[in-house]
């Protein structure tokens, strides 16, 4: 049977089903599914809140996938609702597992810290940004990243982007964006301190869209 494949914009009745794809891919440590859930959340609410452009793939009528992604001077249309709801999903993780919650801020902190020596590294501080792609585990094999891959890189092109990047890590699908065309443009390696909080290694992948 063919299934029914639509692509569009993110809605809001997306946001349950999009955070379950999070948590089932990268929220899986604590034995408390609760807060793997809240956590995968504030993920989905963070990406959400520092983009402008979105796409979402729904098969037979599920969310199983999406894109985000923001333009050098877009206006980011959902940032104070974000920054609220994640306010709110902080405090509730913090109530149910308050170790792990300081952990997962402290790996934010890492990761935004490490972000930022990767971007001043490769160049491309003014290029455009893919915030998040993720692809349920059911929908990968159909080609559905790289659709999504292929709506982010359009739109930033229609915006006037000469250049695009994005962070990946060795907990992730790198090796597909080498595949679609991207080149490692910088690398940071934990060390065995950081390692309880970062991944292994982590990546900035970029692609010229001057040509």
């Amino acid at each position: 049977m063919v299934s029914r494949v639509i692509y569009r914009p993110f809605e809001k009745d997306d946001f349950s089903a999009l955070a379950s794809i999070l948590k089932d891919t990268w929220h899986t440590y604590v034995p408390n599914q609760e807060y793997n859930a809240l956590e995968a959340a504030c993920d989905l609410v963070h990406s959400l809140e520092i983009s402008s452009f979105s796409q979402v793939v729904l098969v037979d009528d599920v969310p199983c996938g999406i894109v985000l992604a923001r333009a050098e001077g877009d206006r980011l249309p959902h940032a104070k609702e974000c920054h609220a709801a994640m306010d709110a999903f902080l405090e509730r993780m913090h109530k149910l597992e308050p170790k792990a919650t300081d952990e997962y801020l402290s790996f934010l902190e890492a990761e935004q810290r490490v972000n930022s020596r990767l971007l001043e590294q490769s160049g491309l501080a003014r290029a455009s940004q893919i915030t998040l792609l993720a692809v349920s585990g059911t929908a990968r094999g159909l080609g559905i990243g790289s659709v999504l891959l292929d709506a982010a890189t359009s739109y930033v092109t229609s915006r006037g982007a000469k250049g695009l990047y994005l962070y990946t890590d060795t907990d992730c699908s790198w090796k597909f964006y080498e595949r679609r065309g991207l080149k490692r443009a910088a690398m940071y390696r934990a060390n065995r301190e950081e390692r309880h909080v970062l991944p292994r290694e982590m990546y900035l992948y970029g692609m010229d869209l001057s040509a």
